[in-house]
């Protein structure tokens, strides 16, 4: 039984002028080629990261050269940006690489911009850009499924093909095709990812094991917060979500054996851009978002961004509402060319009426299977869940001559829960004729998480030949009060209820303290890693992190009147090492191999209330990785197994503790091993993918199956396709999902339920009448297939989502 408690505004005036000026420069290129100036000397530019037709503006402005083309050649397309000292046509290149554009010299001295032939186009990846400021360009804008470069497993910005470990990114791009606004529809997409729906809440695993998470690659504790909540949360903010699977030891020392996934904020733009957003969708669901960004003053230098979006309706359960609201707000500062400060705020909110806790009952006491439509609710009418986010975060990211960059992450995060439940306790007998329990509950809970990373990561040269390193200190203190309280001031408050009569059962008008948890959590760390090109076509990946940490925890039982302080869980300096080669074998592929360590402190406590020692174990992969079409498409094939030691599990035999919990024991472990392939990026002109096939078994140390209820063989493929010639502004596309067969046998033995395997199609098309205006639609589920979305978790089950439509128009600025 899984745990019940898994916890710019600018000047319009100044944004018209500058719109004026940058529709009048062509215009002015092809009305008066007689004041073209020529290209000079060398000049000396700091061009931040955005879109091109921007930044190639902003180029020729500074040069003095006039520069003009066809706006529709840049559309959607992103810059890295340019700082150092050019020759104007060498830096105009820099700044065109990968974009398939070049320049072209007018015979008034002037320039233009053109298409490459298609067997000249090559897409540079943003790392090999002399004098970029941000090694890791922004995916929005793009128009890709992939990118050129990720931090996010070695705090090194290497390419996909570079890093020694299976890592997936969703891209902007892909997220807007397919219409996916939280991240449990993210990871629903993401090639080895599993999602499993308790309730309202959803887990995430890969490999059989859960997922850590990171925010701007700064780790959170994702394993103390509600990291099942977390599918709520609303992407409208990123601009994109890197998943690394297998073990991310050097960056989350406390990180999960499956994986980390890492939620990259959008930041401001270098030029007025934004959009707005609005759609409909089933269940009288509607959709509205407010994305503007650019620069606060004439310089440039202070720039902005602020993100709006609310979606709410009701859905296909009975009498359930929600609504997602999202703010985000973003200041960027040049303090100087090289010294940028960033400082923001973000803000969610989820909330839930007619929420359910839990699931519906598998089986009738009987041993019969129940048979509850789709829209079954276990939970009564006035059952609340309201979730909220804050979080404040402060930046400072400098970069050297050398090519070193330093940089500071601090930030505060708040998460409330807020909720009341009446729902149908799935763990008592459950009658045909519709005799059951009911279980009542308050359970507000809040959780602040305080972080601090600082680390540095640059070049260096040794051996005739350049490297990278970074070395960092990280600090996270996470501190929460969970709180249940019942109707009943003896304790648990159950009463019989037949569940046709869930819609009539009045809500409690009095609570009563029952049990309450206080923790205080804080982990330090220093880490470091290292690429070595030890030869030509070899690299290798050195890596370790050192981590000091501490919980301590009492509970308040109320009925009782006692206070029970828990035993600390304590580690100290415990070393986490990593590794990792990468060969290239041919011009396309590197063959790479990877070893990271795990290590998870526990606060399980044993059946002498002595806290057991920390969950610790190895991930071991092997690979072959490919970068085709000059960098445009990512492909990979990789082998794993994945091994684990003291994992706690529930002692059926110990007596409850001092605090009223359940004893555990350590058990040797459990082991995952099996493959994986994907591909992502431009397979073809205009034909952009993402997908990938998973095959992982998890056993024992005795060889049996663990997990039944978690598919073994997954195969995700999401793709979009924009029509050539006269039907260019027509984009195409879907996905489709598959997962094999699961079961799970009830906890009172009645009997084992079971589900074959699943495939799921959706469809998307878009529509752009201009520049400005685009309008699409979105198909979920296409064929209505009857699924279960979550078994066995709370000895129930959860329907999948019925088909849905969604349809919306975008308006581009």
């Amino acid at each position: 039984m899984p745990p019940r408690f898994p916890f710019l505004c600018a000047s319009v005036s100044r944004h018209a002028l500058r719109g004026a000026t940058a529709f009048a420069l062509p215009l002015a290129g092809m009305m008066a080629p007689a004041q073209a100036q020529t290209a000079g000397g060398p000049v000396s530019v700091s061009i931040a990261p955005g879109p091109l037709s921007a930044a190639v503006s902003a180029y020729a402005a500074k040069a003095g050269v006039l520069l003009s083309f066809d706006p529709a050649l840049t559309r959607d397309l992103q810059s890295p940006g340019l700082n150092g000292t050019y020759v104007f046509e060498d830096g105009l290149r820099q700044l065109l690489a990968g974009s398939g554009l070049e320049p072209a010299r007018r015979a008034d001295g002037g320039y233009t911009l053109r298409r490459l032939p298609q067997g000249e186009i090559t897409a540079l990846p943003a790392v090999t850009v002399t004098g970029a400021r941000d090694s890791e360009p922004p995916s929005e804008g793009s128009g890709s499924y992939t990118v050129p470069a990720t931090s996010a497993a070695t705090r090194m910005p290497l390419s996909l093909r570079e890093t020694p470990q299976s890592v997936s990114v969703v891209t902007r791009q892909q997220m807007d095709d397919q219409n996916l606004n939280t991240l449990d529809e993210v990871l629903r997409q993401t090639p080895g990812i599993v999602s499993d729906r308790l309730d309202e809440r959803v887990t995430f695993t890969s490999r059989g094991f859960a997922l850590s998470t990171m925010i701007d690659g700064v780790p959170t504790f994702s394993f103390k917060t509600p990291s099942a909540e977390a599918g709520m949360v609303n992407t409208a903010l990123y601009d994109r979500v890197e998943v690394i699977r297998g073990a991310a030891g050097l960056l989350n020392g406390v990180g999960e054996p499956g994986g980390s996934v890492n939620l990259v904020r959008k930041r401001p733009t270098s030029e007025f851009a934004g959009h707005v957003t609005g759609g409909v969708g089933r269940w009288n669901s509607y959709n509205a978002e407010v994305d503007l960004g650019g620069p606060l003053n004439s310089a440039g230098t202070l720039r902005g961004r602020v993100v709006a979006a609310r979606t709410a309706g009701d859905t296909f359960i009975d009498y359930k509402k929600r609504s997602d609201d999202v703010f985000y707000g973003i200041l960027e500062a040049d303090l100087t060319p090289d010294t940028t400060l960033s400082f923001g705020y973000e803000h969610q909110k989820t909330a839930i009426d007619g929420a359910n806790f839990g699931q519906a009952p598998l089986f009738y006491s009987d041993g019969t299977r129940t048979d509850f439509p789709r829209s079954f609710n276990p939970g009564t009418p006035w059952s609340q869940w309201d979730m909220y986010t804050d979080k404040i975060f402060v930046t400072l990211d400098h970069r050297l001559a050398s090519g070193w960059r330093v940089k500071m992450d601090a930030s505060r995060l708040k998460n409330e829960r807020r909720a009341t439940w009446g729902y149908l306790f799935e763990y008592f007998p459950v009658e045909p004729s519709g005799d059951s329990t009911i279980e009542i509950r308050d359970n507000p809970a809040t959780s602040t998480n305080k972080s601090f990373d600082i680390y540095a990561e640059g070049p260096f040269h040794a051996f005739g030949r350049e490297h990278r390193a970074s070395l960092g200190v990280s600090y996270n203190n996470y501190r929460s009060e969970l709180n249940l309280n019942s109707a009943n001031p003896a304790g648990w408050d159950r009463r019989p209820l037949n569940f046709y009569e869930l819609q009539n059962f009045p809500k409690p008008t009095t609570f009563h303290t029952y049990f309450n948890t206080f923790l205080d959590a804080k982990e330090t760390a220093v880490y470091g890693s290292t690429r070595l090109k030890v030869a030509d076509p070899v690299s290798v990946i050195l890596g370790a992190r050192t981590t000091w940490y501490e919980e301590k925890s009492s509970s308040y039982n109320g009925p009782a009147d006692t206070w029970t302080t828990n035993p600390t869980a304590k580690a100290n300096g415990v070393f986490t090492p990593y590794a990792g080669v990468v060969v290239d074998v041919t011009k396309d592929f590197s063959a790479y191999g990877s070893y990271t360590r795990i290590f998870i402190p526990t606060s399980s406590r044993d059946a002498n209330n002595a806290v057991l020692p920390p969950q610790t174990g190895q991930n071991y992969e092997l690979g072959l990785k490919g970068e085709h079409l000059d960098g445009r498409l990512n492909s990979s094939f990789a082998i794993f197994r994945t091994q684990e030691e003291n994992v706690a599990v529930e002692d059926p035999t110990g007596l409850p503790l001092p605090d009223g919990s359940t004893p555990y024991r350590s058990v040797k472990g459990a082991r995952s091993k099996g493959f994986e392939l994907t591909l992502s990026g431009e397979v073809a002109r205009d034909l952009q993918l993402m997908g990938g096939y998973t095959y992982f078994a998890k056993r024992d140390a005795e060889g049996a199956l663990l997990l039944p209820s978690t598919p073994e063989r997954l195969f995700r493929l999401a793709a979009s396709y924009r029509l050539p010639g006269a039907w260019n502004k027509l984009t195409v596309g879907g996905n489709v999902s598959y997962q094999s067969s699961v079961y799970y046998d009830e906890a009172g033995g009645l009997g084992r339920a079971s589900q074959g395997g699943v495939t799921l199609f959706g469809l998307m098309a878009r529509y752009e009448f201009n520049q400005h205006v685009a309008a699409s639609v979105n198909v979920e589920n296409l064929t209505d297939k009857h699924y279960y979305s979550g078994l066995g978790g709370y000895n129930g089950y959860n329907y999948g989502t019925p088909r849905n439509v969604w349809m919306k128009v975008s308006y581009k600025f």
